[in-house]
């Protein structure tokens, strides 16, 4: 499968920097452009931006009154002067110094006088909006320059306050660009929100911006499936294998060896595929305890006994354990009872001792007879036979008439009473 991958990120800027030249250009063009009507308010600009009154003010247009007829330049003057003493500089916007200076110089533009008045007052307003936008208060800031702008366009805290909304707005459509293509999408929404909702953007830009940012977080989006859908087919491949080489590992009888290769230890890998486990292991078992039966009919149960403690330790079928158990313990029993026991294992608790056969005491014949017999439940003797003697049959029936007259304390084994296979060998010789 082909990965998608996420080169949304070139177009998005190529447009949004088109977009920002867009907004410059027009923006500027509509500051300084010329209004149809000298007698109507200036419009704002589409873009709105910080726009210019060219020959009219807007509050002007209410009285209808062309500029030649205006009140006295002087007196008008005097106003915008009490008005600066009085420290009203920009508000109320029809009662301020620049409302007046704005009268003065749309009577007379060359008024030397007004003009340099002007600009000295500006400069205090300039102070008060770098404040303003140093303090992040852009409205305020945005509001005083749009005033300014109507006489000065060019003035530098017109320009300054231009820039610093120009620049925090690509700052934080940046920033926005950023958040969607690492996958926070809601820090994303929260910058550019906070970019479009400063004074004077173009809701058209933004609405752009939007459009990019979701064809970033698509082809995201699209990635992130595509690498979660190839994660998946990598996990059913592993698993797969895994599930292979346990079932391999138990048609070939390898359970609990080769280290690291056994069913045992490919069982006890790490993973998360519980089901898978659950299946696996039942089947582990299942082998486990039929190895186990199979060790048993040959009477291994030493080795049939290690099957046994690691399907128990894996879980199964309680019953099934109980009948292979009880299968071991059969299996312990028989091999112990079979196995021949030296006479220092056995407790005897009554002992006769074998008579000397007349003819060979006669002829002063001295021997010995290894003789083997079975300790019963009871403690009785049994199955006594001779393995070897020494002189042959001369001490056997001796040997068999006393030991049939033993008896010794029953054998416990595995917390059961059992028969015990045992041998000693008896000495015949004469003092």
């Amino acid at each position: 499968m082909t990965e998608v991958k996420d080169n949304s990120s070139l177009p998005l800027l190529l447009s949004i920097t088109g977009a920002v030249l867009a907004v410059a250009v027009g923006g500027w063009f509509l500051l300084n452009r010329e209004p149809a009507d000298s007698n109507e308010p200036i419009a704002e600009a589409p873009v709105e931006q910080i726009a210019p009154v060219e020959a009219k003010d807007e509050t002007l247009a209410e009285s209808h009154e062309p500029v030649a007829v205006l009140a006295d330049v002087n007196a008008e003057l005097r106003k915008a002067r009490l008005a600066a003493d009085a420290d009203v500089l920009v508000f109320p916007a029809t009662q301020s110094a620049l409302f007046y200076y704005g009268r003065v110089l749309r009577a007379d533009p060359e008024h030397a006088v007004a003009n340099a008045e002007l600009d000295a007052m500006l400069a205090q307003v300039a102070i008060a909006v770098a404040e303003h936008l140093e303090s992040q208060e852009f409205a305020n800031a945005h509001e005083i320059a749009k005033l300014v702008a109507r006489l000065r366009p060019e003035h530098t805290l017109v320009m300054d306050t231009q820039r610093t909304l120009d620049d925090y707005t690509e700052q934080l459509v940046a920033e926005a660009i950023q958040h969607s293509q690492d996958g926070n999408d809601d820090q994303a929404s929260a910058a550019l929100a906070t970019a479009a909702a400063l004074p004077g953007r173009n809701p058209d830009y933004f609405t752009a911006v939007r459009a990019s940012i979701s064809d970033i977080r698509n082809v995201r989006q699209a990635a992130e499936q595509n690498r979660a859908q190839r994660a998946r087919l990598a996990e059913d491949d592993a698993k797969a294998a895994w599930a292979a080489s346990i079932r391999k590992a138990i048609a070939e009888g390898n359970l609990l060896a080769p280290a690291g290769a056994s069913a045992r230890d490919l069982l006890a890998e790490s993973n998360s595929w519980s089901a898978e486990r659950t299946q696996l292991t039942s089947e582990v078992v299942e082998a486990l305890i039929n190895s186990a039966e199979e060790l048993i009919a040959a009477n291994q149960p030493a080795e049939a006994e290690t099957f046994i403690d690691l399907a128990v330790e894996l879980g199964g079928d309680a019953d099934r354990f109980d009948e292979v158990s009880a299968a071991l313990d059969a299996a312990y029993i028989e091999l112990e009872s079979n196995r021949v026991a030296s006479m220092s294992e056995l407790v005897r608790v009554k002992a006769v001792a074998p008579r000397y056969p007349r003819r060979a005491q006669e002829r002063d014949i001295g021997g010995w007879v290894d003789i083997y017999f079975t300790v019963t439940a009871t403690g009785e003797t049994a199955e006594v036979t001779v393995n070897r003697s020494e002189p042959k049959s001369v001490f056997d029936r001796a040997a068999i008439e006393a030991v049939r007259k033993w008896a010794f304390q029953p054998v416990e084994y595995r917390g059961q009473i059992i028969s015990q296979r045992a041998g000693t060998r008896l000495v015949f010789q004469l003092e």
